[in-house]
């Protein structure tokens, strides 16, 4: 991350200044107030910010946003399509910031965010204790002319808080990976939405995850609903998504296959490859361990974009698959204890990629893979 250093003239407290989250990357140095253009009208309204080898005049409200797209580029040729403003030398950004309650431990987690929070203003806070939501809307209220007035934010690691000022009873949560990240700031903003409709908004989304709890008697059966034992193999068929048309009654879709190649799992349309009856399961410690001729299906180790493998050991809790059943007998996979779930995207008319996300987004877009299992020849 870049280090920023913001010049301050030497008649102003700079720690008096409103925080901003990224203080945290910034040096503040005094300077004699005579070292600034007088034209510029630098008093204790604007500071210098100097990031190498460009530097910038700027007020201390706007300074996060424009230390926030001094990450991009020559401000002063993109802009980057925000409302900044030129003035005697001085940038502004017209918009007033939204305040943040950041959780001082985790704060650095809201750069990765990158524009969704540039204009803002910050205050810390460093224990869980001291998140009184009363307290803080207060703090927000006494803030005029800073920032928003009608709402502000909680930040701890990767979920969000959007309060009411005026009620915070009223709030709206929604986490890093969430289908509304980057959207709700702007709706709120412009008043294109409430608080209130995003709290049904995010409810909706729920109701489009499936649960994924535990069944402590689970079994696993096949598409006709019979039990299968250890000692069966079987296919598992990917259920087509419910959005697809059906409306060619001409067309004889073929199905499509879940398949192990050189490791990861893919999706595979039938007659592209030879699909063999090549699934099975062990009971261990009265987990179903789901298998592929003899190893055990898992969540790869990737952590920024995993998906489903094998491997010759029975895999660690945090890479286990669950397998839980959907209303229609069809089965899901999902991680163990996480909100994890399997999905299948595909990248050619014969191949797709299988890969592990909490993201609404795929959530919304047809849900995780179903599959039904289909017994192998010999498997009666």
């Amino acid at each position: 991350m870049s280090v920023y250093t913001i010049y301050v003239p030497g008649h102003v407290n700079w720690s008096s200044i409103q925080s901003c989250p990224l203080d945290a990357y910034s040096i503040f140095v005094d300077i004699d107030s005579e070292a600034f253009d007088k034209e510029a009208k630098l008093n204790e309204h604007g500071c210098f910010i100097k990031q190498h080898p460009e530097g910038v005049k700027c007020n201390y409200r706007s300074r996060n946003v424009i230390m926030s797209q001094m990450r991009y580029g020559d401000i002063f040729r993109a802009g980057f399509g925000t409302p900044l403003k030129e003035e005697s030398g001085v940038w502004t950004y017209e918009q007033l910031p939204v305040l943040y309650f950041v959780f001082r431990p985790t704060a650095h987690i809201l750069l990765p965010e990158r524009r969704i929070h540039d204009n803002t203003i910050a205050e810390f806070y460093d224990t869980v204790e001291e998140e009184d939501f009363e307290k803080f809307a207060q703090v927000a209220k006494s803030k005029t002319n800073l920032c928003v007035s009608h709402l502000f934010v909680v930040n701890r690691a990767s979920e969000y808080h959007v309060f009411d000022t005026y009620d915070p009873r009223v709030r709206v949560s929604y986490t890093s990976s969430s289908y509304i990240r980057y959207e709700i700031m702007e709706d709120l903003l412009t008043k294109k939405a409430t608080i209130q409709e995003y709290i049904e908004k995010v409810k909706n989304i729920e109701k489009c995850r499936p649960p994924a709890e535990r069944d402590p008697n689970f079994q696993l059966r096949d598409n006709q609903g019979v039990a299968l034992g250890e000692d069966q193999t079987f296919m598992l068929e990917i259920c087509k998504p419910e959005y697809e048309d059906d409306d060619d009654d001409n067309y004889e879709r073929e199905p499509d296959y879940l398949d192990v190649f050189g490791g990861p799992c893919h999706a595979v349309i039938s007659g592209s490859v030879e699909i063999g009856a090549d699934f099975g399961f062990e009971v261990v410690g009265g987990i179903t361990y789901l298998t592929h001729d003899g190893w055990y299906v898992c969540i790869s180790p990737e952590e920024s974009c995993p998906g489903v493998t094998v491997s010759a050991e029975i895999p660690p809790k945090e890479r286990r698959i669950h397998i839980h059943y959907t209303a229609d007998g069809n089965i899901l996979m999902s991680g163990w204890n996480s909100d994890t779930y399997v999905f299948c995207e595909w990248v050619k008319s014969s191949c797709g990629v299988v890969y592990v996300t909490a993201s609404d987004d795929a959530i919304l877009r047809g849900g995780p893979m179903k599959l039904a299992v289909i017994r192998g020849q010999g498997s009666e």
